[in-house]
């Protein structure tokens, strides 16, 4: 016997964030799908954090003090699609994402694509691999980190 599957983990778990964010913003009349398991792009922009995690590094060992804030433009079960501002050179991010109790969830992700886009932007796609559960000294350095820049 197999056990569960990490890759479908995170999918759920970001699924339950997603659906938290449709029902906060969809209006009452809307949002009647006749088959619920179509799974849809949502073009959702929600500020989340990444963590570059390195080739040979085992992601709960992530320094995320290293964590750079950057905006979702798509999110679906299995991806993520992500702006950021500079090319970015890591394969494998930890992103944080933040629930609507602030709550915050940390997924292991595999960039499938780096695009430009206007402005200067580009584009990452990612892949969710799994959820991570950072260890205390890594929630420490991650705050730490949100704050200082929060305060910049």
């Amino acid at each position: 016997l197999r056990g569960p599957d990490p890759r479908l983990k995170a999918s759920y778990s970001l699924s339950r964030i997603l659906t938290q964010l449709d029902l906060r913003d969809m209006p009452y009349e809307e949002g009647m799908n006749p088959n619920r398991r179509h799974d849809e792009t949502r073009h959702v922009s929600i500020g989340i954090w990444l963590i570059p995690v390195e080739a040979d590094q085992c992601p709960e060992a992530a320094n995320t003090a290293l964590a750079e804030p950057a905006v979702t433009c798509d999110l679906r079960r299995q991806g993520i699609g992500v702006l950021v501002p500079k090319h970015m050179t890591a394969k494998r991010f930890l992103v944080a994402v933040a629930d609507l109790d602030e709550s915050w969830r940390f997924f292991l992700t595999e960039v499938r694509h780096q695009s430009t886009r206007p402005g200067g932007w580009l584009q990452l796609g990612l892949d969710v691999i799994k959820i991570v559960d950072p260890e205390s000294l890594q929630m420490s350095h991650f705050r730490n980190r949100r704050a200082e820049l929060s305060q910049s």
